[in-house]
């Protein structure tokens, strides 16, 4: 453990140096401030990546990761991973559609196929399989501002089947739509039931957006599960706070969990981010909470390859308390 906080305090110092130290290095530009919402909107058409033709655009990362976990209440445990992910977007206008796979290297896994029709500017219709509308954190690990996400349990993003209605003028998106196992956390799937869910979110003022959701799903005869999402981020070109809540009823099991980001791009070459989740659930009559705090350090090499480093310190309380300290070192290639 003293290797891993001498290690992490020598890479914090070696950022602020580099980052006094190398202003002439080729590195991404800071992304401007937020200028409406993407919620419901055909994100499809004029996005960035490889060209492959006119009509097709292909995107994707490389993450390579290597983890320690010293866990009170079992072994540590060390590992390395790679995964891969490759997206194709089609522009067939008014027409549109997405392929997104992502391969481990012992699994390869369709994540999302959709398409997209566009009745006009502001409203279109998705069907297919797609990533779900509730919760502030991206389901690709190059969207989180950090190498992990902040939930150790509970209620992330994920992809199902189904049908969207969807409308965005910029300043206001609108979501609604029918699926198929929405909540894929402890279900029999099945006993496949129609899933239900809405998001509306709105720029209140350009960089600062609030977004409500709901979702609920027919478990069987006994049980549903219920999910309301809030949340409420400012993002400038340097600075991104964000404050999100989620409430939930899985059956049995009432849960619910928040988190606080904060994230400063100091320069061109490096960035911060600081995070808080809670996290309670209570089942029967036992109870389980976890506060996690996590602090990210990122560095921007070029356009297209980053390293980042981090470390996580979560307090689990399930009546006998035990300390989860986890260290992760990340290279992470776009294009």
């Amino acid at each position: 453990m003293k290797l891993i906080i001498s290690s992490f305090t020598a890479l914090l110092f070696s950022g602020a140096f580099l980052s006094a130290q190398m202003p002439g290095m080729v590195t991404m530009q800071r992304a401007s401030s937020s200028q409406g919402t993407t919620l419901g909107a055909n994100t499809t058409s004029g996005a960035a990546g490889i060209a492959l033709g006119n009509r097709v655009v292909m995107r994707g990362f490389v993450d390579f990761q290597f983890e320690h976990e010293d866990d009170e209440s079992t072994a540590d445990t060390e590992d390395f991973t790679t995964s891969a992910d490759i997206d194709f977007l089609f522009d067939f206008s008014p027409v549109t559609a997405e392929i997104h796979i992502n391969t481990d290297g012992d699994n390869v896994e369709l994540e999302q196929a959709f398409g997209r029709y566009a009745l006009n500017r502001d409203f279109n219709i998705s069907f297919g399989r797609q990533l779900t509308a509730l919760g502030y954190e991206s389901d690709e690990i190059t969207g989180v501002k950090s190498v992990s996400h902040a939930y150790r349990e509970g209620l992330g993003r994920n992809y199902v089947n189904g049908v969207r209605a969807n409308f965005n003028n910029g300043q206001f998106g609108f979501t609604v739509g029918m699926h198929d196992n929405y909540f894929t956390d402890g279900l029999d799937l099945s006993q496949e039931k129609i899933a239900i869910d809405l998001a509306a979110s709105m720029m209140i003022i350009p960089g600062l957006e609030a977004q409500l959701g709901y979702a609920t799903q027919d478990i069987d005869d006994e049980h549903d599960w219920s999910q309301f999402n809030a949340w409420i981020a400012y993002n400038t070109n340097d600075l991104t706070l964000a404050f999100e809540y989620n409430d939930a009823d899985k059956g049995d099991e009432d849960y619910w969990n928040m988190l606080l980001l904060a994230n400063y791009q100091f320069n061109d070459l490096f960035g911060a981010t600081l995070k808080y989740s809670h996290e309670d659930s209570e089942k029967n009559s036992s109870e389980k909470e976890i506060d996690r705090f996590t602090f990210a350090l990122l560095f921007t090499i070029t356009q297209n390859l980053m390293f980042n480093v981090e470390y996580s310190h979560a307090e689990v309380d399930t009546g006998n308390s035990y300390d989860v300290d986890e260290f992760y070192l990340q290279g992470l290639l776009t294009f």
